[in-house]
């Protein structure tokens, strides 16, 4: 007996009981020479859930962080997310301007994500209008298969046209064709155990009518069953074949959570535009995603800490 109490005080002190969650805290990212690039932090209602996300971006002329960006998420009765609204900081006034929101779907019933509908605010006319629109896509064993992302073609085009190979004018054109349009498709790869081997992104072809490789990922895993290596490949259409890019490689606490990421990419080409994905809850949890339109942390290098929570 004495054993079994002192196996269960082991339990609780390292954070392993059934009820223990994590959730992120602050998120720091840097460039490739080590320079602070931004802080993101985040904070939880009573129930645990995500309240609000800011980012700041560090200024280097004034040595100070400046607020870039708020995230308000909302939820239901039942404690599940219906969506969120993103803000930009006026620079003059100080004040919060909404610039995009999501709302959220879900299947009857297993009450599992369905859809995602992106907006935009229109500011002039203090309208919101639809920009994309996410579909998850399931197996029969609740495995996430695809997430295609359509977006919204308000039968209006911003386009550029050059005269003569001289002058550019910017033009606007009305369009008779209105309605949502393939965009990107995300799909998911697993082994004969249910395990996510990688992903592969598609973007759609609207010429060709078809979906065409863009990039894709594949993890390598340790015994703890954490990525600990994620090998990033672009299609080169030109010689029709995949090129590595780069990797990500994670490192973890004793809890199974992502307290630092780091890109090294091939090339100094490849390492442009890099955001970076962090990993908690022993693989069942993530955030940060490159297609999102949340948890977006550019950066070749980031570090977390973590809470954790009773649930």
């Amino acid at each position: 007996m004495k054993k079994l109490h002192i196996v269960l005080l082991a339990l609780i002190l390292t954070g392993c009981m059934s009820d223990s969650w994590w959730e992120p805290r602050t998120i720091m990212t840097f460039d490739q020479n080590g320079n602070t690039l931004g802080r993101y932090q985040f904070t939880y209602d009573e129930q645990g859930n995500t309240f609000t996300e800011t980012g700041d971006m560090w200024n280097t002329g004034t040595k100070s962080w400046d607020r870039d960006y708020r995230i308000s998420y909302s939820y239901d009765m039942y404690g599940t997310r219906t969506g969120a609204v993103k803000e930009k900081r006026d620079s003059l006034s100080g004040k919060w301007l909404p610039i995009s929101r999501i709302i959220c779907h879900y299947r009857a019933d297993t009450r599992e994500p369905e859809t995602e509908t992106h907006q935009i605010y229109l500011s002039g006319t203090d309208l919101w209008e639809d920009s994309f629109r996410d579909h998850y896509i399931r197996d029969d064993q609740g495995r996430l298969l695809y997430i295609v992302r359509e977006k919204w073609n308000n039968g209006e085009i911003n386009r550029e046209i050059s005269l003569q190979g001289r002058f550019t004018l910017k033009t606007h054109l009305i369009t008779p064709i209105s309605g949502w349009e393939n965009f990107i498709r995300d799909s998911f790869k697993y082994d004969q155990r249910g395990k996510m081997t990688g992903g592969r992104i598609d973007s759609w072809d609207n010429t060709a009518g078809k979906w065409k490789p863009v990039f894709r990922y594949t993890y390598t895993y340790d015994r703890k069953n954490n990525v600990t290596l994620e090998t990033t490949q672009i299609w080169d259409a030109d010689s029709g074949s995949w090129t590595e890019t780069g990797q990500y490689s994670y490192l973890y606490d004793s809890y199974g959570n992502t307290v630092e990421t780091h890109y090294a990419p091939i090339s100094e080409n490849t390492g442009t535009g890099s955001c970076l994905v962090f990993f908690y809850n022993n693989m069942q949890s993530t955030v940060g995603y490159h297609l999102g339109d949340t948890g977006i942390f550019p950066g070749v290098r980031g570090t977390a800490v973590f809470y954790r929570q009773k649930r």
